[in-house]
């Protein structure tokens, strides 16, 4: 009796919504009511596109855009840009071919012979001297008459024609790497309680393949452990060019925030940027543009209480920095 009575209730509610409803709309063109969900479907697409734009830029530089877009819609000022645009290509193409004058563009057709190595020789001479000059450039000391260079250079031609790809059959190429990356390691503190042994790496071509490998670890890790399939992460804008690349490269979301008057990582700033999809934070030690050290220690608390990756480019200074400490630097 008492379910019978709450339907008959409910029935009844419902009938006088829908009279009232009905009512209501009774005053509206039938075509108004039809389109008025598609119109706010609409108006919602937009705001939320405009809000994701402010997250994503700021309002500043979405305001600056929005100014540049309707600047560029006065007669005359595209154009005018496009021209100027033209121009500097223009410039930076008719350089780079004069520069480029007697340049081979094809096979000759006897070979040089030894002469190769006399011509080689001649155009290295036209090289920039850049011992002691180019910080970041070229990482070693001195010239290339002292022994350290000749010791390198007999080293690299040693295993010039191996491939660590079949350890099997370089497996000296493989024991040099073991011992390079277990003695780095122990550098930086393998050994080390805290560390709980569980350091590993690998030998890279350079900094840029070191970045980029960390990145994709990190976002495959972090897909792994949180099942983010919309990764983001933050660097200071003192970081290294090679976390652009590597954002392009695995498709991840870039946020540069600013460095503290010290021109060092700014762990505020940094914390303020992370949310549910953040897979990894950067520290330099030190940074490539001004050669200082970011507050690694801060950071990697920070990295920890939220449970994501830290990455330290260690590029410049991590052979250094052991030792700097050692000899009262630090």
């Amino acid at each position: 009796m008492d379910y019978s009575s709450s339907l008959s209730s409910l029935s009844f509610h419902f009938n006088s919504f829908r009279a009232s409803a009905n009512s209501f709309l009774s005053q509206y063109e039938p075509l108004l009511l039809l389109l008025a969900p598609l119109f706010s479907l609409i108006l919602a697409h937009l705001l939320r596109s405009f809000f994701n734009l402010i997250h994503e830029r700021g309002l500043k530089a979405s305001l600056l855009g929005f100014l540049m877009s309707s600047v560029k819609l006065i007669p005359g000022v595209k154009s005018y840009i496009d021209r100027e645009k033209q121009k500097v290509v223009d410039k930076m193409q008719s350089d780079g071919k004069s520069k480029r004058e007697g340049w081979r563009t094809e096979l000759p057709s006897t070979g040089l012979g030894t002469l190769v190595l006399e011509k080689m020789k001649e155009e290295k001479r036209k090289d920039v001297a850049w011992q002691g000059k180019c910080s970041g450039t070229v990482y070693i000391g001195g010239s290339e008459i002292d022994g350290h260079f000749s010791l390198i250079n007999e080293a690299c031609s040693m295993f010039a024609h191996t491939n660590p790809l079949h350890l099997d059959v370089f497996q000296s190429v493989g024991r040099f790497e073991a011992e390079v990356v277990a003695m780095t390691a122990a550098l930086l503190g393998s050994q080390e309680k805290s560390s709980g042994g569980q350091v590993c790496g690998n030998m890279t071509s350079g900094g840029t393949e070191s970045i980029l490998l960390a990145v994709k670890s990190s976002r495959d890790y972090m897909k792994s452990k949180k099942g983010i399939t919309r990764p983001e992460m933050i660097i200071p804008v003192s970081a290294h060019s090679a976390y652009d690349k590597a954002a392009q490269y695995f498709n991840i979301k870039l946020w540069r925030v600013p460095v503290n008057k010290d021109f060092q990582a700014d762990v505020k700033a940094i914390r303020r940027h992370i949310n549910k999809n953040t897979i990894l934070i950067v520290g330099s030690a030190p940074g490539f543009p001004h050669g200082i050290i970011d507050p690694i220690e801060e950071l990697g608390q920070l990295a920890s209480s939220f449970g994501i990756c830290l990455h330290v480019d260690l590029c410049l200074g991590g052979f250094v920095l052991p030792f700097a400490r050692e000899l009262g630097y630090a």
